[in-house]
């Protein structure tokens, strides 16, 4: 498991423009990326997923390379994971993964980010942005651009863009997702909305639809909800969200994000993070608007919604020891049109 911890602003990693196809999707390099990154301490290992097996090392803002030395393993479907050890001197900062095999170079910008730990912080949550939706005037495009300068200026430790990325999840859609993301300075953690699942668009953009990492005493569980109607699919999702929902339950808080909640979604999903092992707290967006209830039906389980970024909506979750606490939604913004 990945761990997470406190971050503060960072310069953004100039080679952006290098990173990935030119189209935006997924090369050599699956995970880290700049919507799914890793947080580590100097010293501590981290572990990257990849199509092939090449050279690995981490650039810095101010171009400086560090070769990595990774223990490989080979992974279902021809992937491979590198576990890679890093050094105590390692500088604190944002540093971009790059990748050489079979004659060619990847690299993922804002991908891996170097800090020290603090045990309570405060987390952006923005949900709904919408790139490429109709009749907004300012675009969206410009108000999450506008949003994000306004979170660079606190102190977070990340920021979770709960789906509805996009409008119609079009590969262009993606890559002006991603070009307005690398202006945020802050690690960046994305999963997947109901407009984003055009094919598979989104993976090849982001990679994974379920994961979780660490940051500091807590664990976080980022899940996906494109099925929320059917009931018990014996699908991959269900088992993978127990898998990882399990590995975080010794941590202080269990947190999730997702793009929507619902009650009519899957049983089995239900179960496994609502009543076998509830989470302590879940975040999620896609009803573009703030909601009266305050916990899943269950009654155990807190949540928040927090409303659409294309009208410049975010918020600021404290975490800390005596709980988690969702401040006031702030705006950057607000559009209008339909």
């Amino acid at each position: 498991m990945r761990r997470l911890l406190w971050i503060w602003p960072v310069l953004v990693l100039g080679a952006a423009a290098h990173a990935r196809h030119a189209d935006g999707t997924l090369d050599l390099i699956i995970t880290p990326n700049n919507g799914v990154p890793v947080i580590i301490a100097p010293g501590e290992p981290f572990e990257a997923t990849l199509a092939r097996r090449g050279a690995l090392r981490l650039v810095s803002a101010e171009g400086r390379t560090l070769d990595l030395d990774p223990d490989w393993t080979a992974l279902p479907g021809g992937m491979h994971r590198a576990t890679c050890p890093t050094s105590g001197k390692l500088a604190t900062g944002t540093y971009a993964l790059e990748a050489v095999a079979e004659g060619r170079t990847d690299t993922n910008a804002r991908a891996v980010f170097v800090t020290h730990p603090m045990p309570d912080y405060p987390v952006v949550h923005l949900s709904d942005v919408h790139i490429g939706r109709p009749n907004r005037d300012p675009a969206p495009e410009a108000v999450f651009r506008r949003l994000l300068e306004q979170i660079n200026g606190i102190r977070a430790a990340f920021v979770l863009i709960t789906g509805d990325l996009t409008q119609d999840g079009k590969p262009e859609e993606f890559r002006r997702f991603l070009e307005a993301l690398d202006t945020c300075v802050l690690p960046t953690f994305v999963s997947a909305g109901n407009h984003d699942r055009t094919a598979l668009n989104y993976e090849k953009t982001f990679g994974p639809l379920v994961y979780s990492f660490r940051y500091g005493p807590d664990g976080y569980l980022v899940f996906d909800t494109k099925d929320f109607v059917i009931a018990d699919a014996l699908d991959t999702q269900v088992g993978e969200l127990q898998r990882l929902r399990r590995a975080i339950k010794p941590l202080r808080w269990s947190i999730g994000a997702t793009h929507r909640y619902d009650p009519a979604m899957s049983m089995r999903s239900q179960l496994v993070l609502f009543v076998d092992d509830p989470l302590d707290f879940l975040m999620f967006g896609h009803w573009h608007s703030e909601s009266e209830e305050k916990r899943v039906p269950w009654r155990t389980t807190p949540l928040v919604v927090t409303p659409a970024a294309f009208d410049g909506a975010w918020r600021l979750i404290l975490v800390t020891q005596t709980g988690i606490h969702p401040q006031d939604v702030q705006q950057a913004g607000a559009a209008t049109g339909g």
